[in-house]
């Protein structure tokens, strides 16, 4: 090959600089065009696993129940006992008492978990250091992966205005009181325990008389402190009724461990919400309760006000919920707010229709 051939084959052996830049823009293009695909694949993910820790939350508690007669509570606590330990004097205005521990502790045999389990010991109260261990381990089943706002223990906060109807946030405890975090809370039903007078605190069974209210306050969902819910309690079908729900920690911290007397739920900055009092670190409610916008359901699954004591979940316009058959649904936060209300309920008599 002559010299002449040679340098004119050298010289088409390269690229030139636009054709390295139309190249470059194709690849851009189609990166642009897989990306959303690959966005609502993980997104898809996320959700489906949010699904999957419900529904083996879903076979603990039916497995509890079986074995032990009732669903667990959503805390347990002693409402005659009076003292103080580590730090923390009981009762508070609700009377939060010891030991505290909440649905997720007691069913943690039901999950595969009996090593976190036996790291408690149920005899001191939930917030003893002796039980700190156990109190800061990380389960996935308990944490949604779409959920932000935090998925590792948080300190809790507490309240010392003495009024835990309206409790305010006085910061972390002294000494700081660090639990594992959830994203999924128990359902109290319409009316929040944790918003009730003290006299009719001591037992959420006893409904409360509210003047002008159209019926007494009752706790009338499936879950609350000291509750023995069986499955003939649930009259209205446990087809019918949400028993967990999601909360994402992005509205307010959430534990599955335990309740501390005088803790509080402080609201986020960027929600027009206020703090509620400890029984909120595992539950949630629908509304309209008696006290709080008593002609307004304001607590259906993602309601923009942002209670610190609705579910919600960061998958989209709804939440994930858990239902007492072990199914679970997807409820818009544009639901029927009577459907909303009909779901919370146990045993209400009303009817649901199939498609929410």
């Amino acid at each position: 090959m002559s010299a002449r051939w040679r340098q004119v084959v050298e010289r088409r052996s390269g690229f030139t600089l636009i054709e390295l830049l139309v190249v470059i823009s194709i690849i851009a293009v189609l990166i642009s065009l897989l990306l959303p695909a690959v966005q609502a694949a993980r997104s898809a993910a996320r959700r489906t696993q949010c699904v999957n820790n419900l529904k083996q939350m879903g076979l603990a508690l039916a497995n509890y129940e079986s074995a032990i007669g009732a669903y667990p509570p959503a805390y347990v606590g002693d409402p005659r006992a009076v003292g103080s330990a580590y730090g923390v004097s009981y009762p508070d205005g609700n009377i939060n008492t010891t030991p505290g521990f909440a649905w997720g502790t007691l069913i943690l045999p039901y999950l595969e978990q009996a090593t976190v389990y036996a790291s408690f010991n149920t005899n001191l109260p939930c917030w003893a250091p002796d039980n700190s261990t156990g109190a800061q381990v990380r389960l996935s089943v308990f944490l949604c992966p779409s959920a932000t706002g935090g998925s590792e223990p948080f300190a809790l906060h507490r309240y010392d205005n003495g009024d835990s109807g309206a409790p305010n946030d006085a910061g972390e405890f002294a000494p700081r009181i660090v639990f594992s975090r959830s994203h999924y809370v128990t359902n109290a039903g319409i009316n929040q325990p944790w918003g009730r007078t003290t006299a009719y605190s001591y037992d959420f069974d006893q409904p409360e008389p509210i003047p002008g209210a159209p019926a007494p306050h009752a706790i009338d969902g499936p879950f609350y402190r000291n509750s023995r819910t069986r499955v003939a309690s649930v009259g209205d079908g446990l087809s019918n009724t949400v028993f967990l729900g999601e909360k994402s920690s992005s509205l307010c911290d959430s534990t599955w461990v335990g309740v501390v007397p005088f803790a509080s739920t402080p609201e986020r900055p960027w929600w027009p919400s206020d703090p509620n009092s400890g029984g909120n670190l595992v539950g949630a409610h629908s509304g309209p309760d008696v006290r709080d916008h008593p002609q307004v359901i304001i607590h259906a699954p993602n309601h923009p006000f942002g209670h610190t004591d609705e579910m919600y979940s960061e998958d989209g316009d709804g939440s994930n919920v858990l239902l007492g058959d072990g199914s679970v649904r997807w409820v818009k936060e544009t639901v029927n707010p009577y459907v909303w209300v009909a779901l919370s309920t146990r045993n209400g008599g009303e009817i649901v229709p199939g498609d929410y």
